[in-house]
């Protein structure tokens, strides 16, 4: 049997899925001697993991001592068993489980696809020793980075001038001409199902040049073909005006000629712009004025008889129907472009996969749909060692259709075998969509998957969480909601979708994903309070927002003195702007004359946080770009600026005054207003490594005294870390990194630290809180502009056909072409997706719920676009609700506030707040010199390519001139690198190096020889050749490669190498890669 439960917010889902899964346990104890192993229940976060495992561990441990426990009973009467039986049994399942601990099968769908994915290695084509990257940011971003290198190589051509035709279209579209964050952004599409199922098929079609040029050049014909049939119609309307001896001045509005004109030549097709045309196509008394003179109604009619109303009626019919095949290839050929880049990007992504041995968890999925298809489904499981007869999915909605199409054939296994199976989760809370979740899977697709006897229905409809009030709210406000959006969804469609089944199956949609919106109170509840406040929006956005944060610190203030604790207040918004943009109104308010003496407006959050937030680091951040660049007057300024508030304790007008009359401090970093320690340290930094000189500039003044600030110190030094192992460790790599991604830093704040919570909406999913604040809803229901996604589009119509998958953007355009029913099934999910939004924010509140909205000037169905106008609609035309406002409409208000009531609970942790930031001075740090990890010394030197490859490369470092290698093998065995008896093997190698004949002109004793000298690139990246020979500003770049294995990437670095000394005036440049071992060289 499969279980469906559709539990909305706070209904008991957890609860539900312990019940369950012990209620297995139990029922599997007496057939099996580890229960466990056969019972695989599986979520989408580790969080959600590990709350599963420690829920169901305390329960048994509850069960098992004979505590109170809310499942005792249950699993009396299931099983027939006594109190005493329940406790002996769930205490042997408990013991079983800890002793067998890592066949406890709880765990993310993602780690369990990854166990089949390497049982199948070899198969798939990849190295069982793979490594997973969680990360696809950071492979996106060398991916790019390799895209720009390779666009001058041979063979790229297509790839160049897609380039281009990309780089026009972002000028004329009015965007950035610097396309490389555009194309990192589309190219994220890289990791999407949509995209994914047919990428090598469409590389296939982009590389086959003949294709690409004959798909092109039916697309421009059909574009061609219409502009000529529409400029005869409008020639043939214009002659026979013309004819008649009159003009458009004659016609009713007197605009007919300019109207035509604007058809052809200016091609403006939209008649919505000119309904002249279809008024006059009509009928002919249309046509004139009814005081026209008869002369004029004559000769109208006339040219009306006499070709022009034919005319009219052809370029409506074209502008209508027509215009579809028209419009769509325009579109297509202008993505073109953007699907060949990612076409690219995609081979730049593997190549880069391979190279490193990794695995993306993106491409998961699609490798183990490939595996599994055709293949007998328990062969494929039972491959990796798993033996499960049931399986639980946690939070449905978020499954994409490849996971559930790889999870599909295990619940029919386990059906087919009499397993007991369940599925939980809400199609209303489903706000993932960005990562391929789809939700129609729970709301109809599991339906289809399944006879109607295999599966079971439930709905969880108690809410255990929120007050009557908010419950009353939620139930009211969301079904009125979802059947406006349903209305206006249903407009825009308009009847045509009567005679096309796809469209008319989206005028249910909407209403159908929230048909199970009813709740019903649970018997613990109090009244709960709801505060909508709709305030006017006078002038731009920022103006609105700043009139709503004006509120937020009285309100705080009032939540306090009503007993509530800061740490159960969260603010939910929609995204990491407004979440930073609350945090520094509150910092700046907290030290503003109108804070209440005493009172703490501190602020904190996963998302709100922001490391630039921290004066600290804005004083390390300006100092280390002041070393990095004297000159800098800007950050000399802000870096003096912080000194003085934080070390000095100025005021600020003084220590603006002090930055802006002061004294030119030179062009060094050291500063007059600096102790002698200070300004040493600043001399020293510049002879330390990154983490080094941070360390030491956080050591020597004293940052953690400034403002307290030793939790921001510590996160910025672990990030310092991380990026010195991750990425070049030198001081203008990282500076250009935070210039690029300070904003997107965060710090964690302890979850019961006694301040104010502020995380976006979807960070808060799972949450919940006493008192819930929506500070900024009113994001748009709809996507428009630069938020408008990519749709990955298949047609069966000819020629558009010849391409598996085309990229369109989402835009109101699409109506008009046979991506028709694409673009409404996109504005459902946009509808679905923003409304879910504000579901899951509004049912985190488990007493108070306080919103602020943007004032709607129009409330007509056309002009609804964003959450706000939805509140305000719906708040006013449902009678459950409407007579819930204050006298001006401004306030919308459901209960009365409350008085918070605490229980007295056992303290669970103690919460320190560290004052100080120890440092170790890195002089006094014991240097230790690791050279086991290049010189393997348990092998010798002709068993281990590692080894041999470091000692050739060592050796030919030290050789400037032929010669010299003699005095580097001696100095490799004084330093006990190398033995006697590697000798003979090294001299070998040399000699038959020494034999090759291009070798004499790269030992030439007249030219400039710099072996392994850094190449420092104009953006901070440092570049090192083997050997570089320079001569009458000619230059050769040589690079050895000790290896068995050619390897692509080598030729990509090589021609790098050369491109920069092109690039630094060098010509001709000559590149060598000779592969030692192989005696092949190859000439760039």
């Amino acid at each position: 049997m499969l279980n469906i439960y559709r539990a909305s917010a706070g209904s008991g889902k957890t609860f539900r899925l312990t019940k369950d899964y012990i209620g297995l346990l139990f029922d599997s104890l007496g057939k099996y001697d580890r229960p466990h192993r056969r019972i695989l229940a599986v979520t989408f976060t580790n969080k959600a993991t590990d709350e599963m495992k420690s829920r169901i561990l305390q329960e048994l441990h509850a069960l098992a001592r004979g505590e109170k426990s809310d499942y005792r009973a249950d699993l009396m009467k299931e099983f027939t068993l006594t109190e005493n039986e329940v406790n002996q049994r769930a205490g042997k399942i408990l013991i079983r489980i800890l002793h067998d601990y890592s066949s406890f099968s709880i765990s993310t769908i993602d780690k369990f696809f990854q166990q089949v994915v390497r049982s199948f290695a070899r198969e798939i084509g990849i190295s069982g020793g793979y490594n997973l990257e969680l990360d696809t940011e950071t492979t996106l971003q060398q991916a790019v980075e390799n895209l720009y290198m390779d666009l001058s190589a041979k063979g790229n051509e297509q790839l160049l001038s897609w380039m281009t035709d990309f780089l026009k279209e972002q000028i004329e579209d009015g965007k950035s001409w610097r396309v490389d964050k555009e194309i990192t952004n589309f190219g994220r599409e890289i990791f999407k199902e949509n995209y994914q199922h047919k990428a090598e098929e469409i590389s296939e079609k982009l590389h086959n040049k003949e294709f690409l040029k004959q798909y092109r050049k039916k697309l421009r014909l059909i574009i061609s073909d219409f502009d000529k049939e529409v400029a005869d119609e409008v020639g043939k309307a214009l002659h026979a005006i013309s004819s008649q001896g009159i003009s458009g001045a004659d016609f009713s509005g007197k605009k007919l000629e300019s109207n035509l004109l604007k058809i052809s030549p200016k091609k403006d097709y939209d008649l919505s712009k000119n309904t002249t045309i279809a008024k006059f196509a009509d009928d002919v008394e249309n046509c004139w004025n009814k005081t026209a003179p008869t002369h004029i109604k004559e000769a109208i009619e006339n040219a009306y008889n006499n070709g022009l109303g034919e005319s009219l009626r052809n370029i409506t019919e074209l502008l209508t129907r027509g215009i579809i095949p028209y419009n769509t290839a325009k579109i297509i050929n202008k993505h073109l472009s953007t699907l060949g880049i990612l076409s690219d990007l995609a081979l730049q992504i593997k190549r880069l996969t391979n190279e490193q041995n990794i695995m993306l968890l993106a491409d998961t999925n699609l490798l183990l749909n490939k595996i599994i298809d055709d293949s007998e489904t328990p062969f494929v499981y039972e491959r990796t060692g798993v033996n499960i007869d049931h399986y639980m999915i946690d939070e449905f909605q978020d499954t994409s259709l490849l996971q559930w199409k790889n999870f599909k054939p295990l619940i029919s296994n386990s059906l087919a075998g009499g397993g007991k199976n369940m599925v939980v989760g809400d199609v209303k809370q489903s706000i993932y969509r960005w990562r391929n979740s789809d939700w129609k899977l729970l709301d109809q697709q599991v339906n289809n998957d399944f006879s109607s006897l295999q599966i079971k229905q439930n709905t969880l409809d108690v809410n255990w969480r929120s007050d009557k009030n908010i419950i009353h709210f939620n139930n009211s406000f969301f079904k009125h909601a979802a059947g406006k959006l349903q209305e206006k969804l249903n407009a825009g469609i308009g009847p045509a979708g009567i005679e096309n089944p796809n469209l008319e199956a989206l005028k249910s949609k909407i209403s159908h994903a929230y048909s199970d919106i009813e709740q019903h109170v649970s018997g613990n509840a109090e009244s709960g309070h709801v505060q909508i406040q709709f305030v006017d929006k006078e002038g731009i956005k920022a103006d609105w927002e700043t009139a709503v944060l004006e509120k937020i610190p009285a309100l705080l203030e009032e939540l306090v003195d009503r007993g509530f604790k800061p740490k159960d207040v969260a603010f939910l918004v929609r995204n990491n702007d407004h979440a930073t943009t609350l945090i520094n109104y509150l910092v700046t308010f907290k030290n503003s004359p109108g804070a209440r003496p005493g009172f703490s407006y501190e602020i904190v959050g996963n998302e709100g946080l922001t490391m630039t937030s921290s004066s600290s680091v804005n004083f390390i951040i300006s100092t280390l770009k002041l070393i990095f660049n004297p000159n800098d007057d800007v950050n000399r300024a802000i870096m003096q600026y912080e000194y003085q508030l934080g070390k000095l304790k100025r005021s600020e007008d003084e220590s603006v005054r002090s930055c802006l009359t002061g004294k030119g401090e030179g062009n060094a970093a050291q500063s007059t207003l600096f102790t002698d320690e200070e300004n040493a340290c600043l001399e020293e930094m510049s002879h330390l490594s990154l983490f080094e000189a941070t360390e030491k500039l956080i050591s020597v003044f004293q940052l953690e005294k400034w403002y307290g600030e030793t939790v921001f110190l510590q996160a910025f030094q672990d990030l310092v870390f991380k990026f010195i192992n991750n990425r070049n460790a030198d001081l203008n790599s990282f500076l250009s990194w935070w210039d690029e991604n300070g904003e997107k830093q965060f710090i964690n704040a302890p979850e019961n630290e006694q301040a104010f919570r502020v995380m976006t909406i979807h960070k808060s999913k799972g949450l919940d809180f006493k008192v819930v604040i929506i500070p900024f809803c009113n994001w748009n229901i709809d996507a428009a502009g630069f938020t408008a996604p990519l749709l990955w589009c298949e047609t069966s119509l000819a020629p558009f056909d010849e391409l598996p998958l085309m990229p369109v953007q989402y835009s109101k355009v699409l109506e008009n072409t046979i991506f028709r029913n694409d673009y409404f099934d996109e504005q459902m999910h946009q509808f679905v997706d923003n409304l879910n939004l504000a579901y899951v924010a509004f049912t985190r509140a488990r007493n108070e719920m306080i919103c602020f909205a943007e004032a709607p000037s129009d409330t007509t169905l056309k002009n609804l676009t964003k959450i706000s106008d939805l509140l305000f609609k719906s708040l006013n035309e449902n009678d459950d609700l409407s007579h819930c406002w204050n006298e001006d409409k401004t306030v919308f208000e459901i209960g009365e506030p409350t008085r918070a009531v605490y229980k007295v609970k056992k303290t669970e942790g103690i919460s320190k707040k560290l004052t100080s930031y120890p440092v170790i001075d890195s002089s006094d740090r014991l240097k230790i010199r690791h050279t086991s990890a290049d010189y393997w010394k348990t092998a010798s030197i002709s068993e281990s390519r590692v080894n041999y490859g470091t000692i050739m490369h060592d050796i030919l470092r030290q050789t400037i001139c032929r010669g010299d290698e003699e005095k580097a093998i001696i100095l490799q065995l004084s330093s006990g690198k190398i033995s006697q008896t590697d000798l003979p093997e090294i001299r070998q190698e040399l000699e038959r190096f020494w034999s090759l004949p291009e070798v004499d002109e790269w030992f030439d004793h007249s030219a400039e020889v710099l072996n392994e000298a850094t190449i420092l690139h104009p953006e901070g990246y440092k570049y090192r050749p083997d050997r570089v020979i320079l001569k009458n500003n000619n230059a050769t770049v040589i690079d050895y490669k000790f290896g068995q294995e050619e390897r692509a990437f080598h030729i990509r670095q090589l021609r790098g190498y050369s491109d920069f000394l092109t690039e630094m005036g060098y010509k001709p440049v000559k590149a060598c890669l000779y592969y030692v071992s192989l005696g092949k060289l190859i000439t760039i």
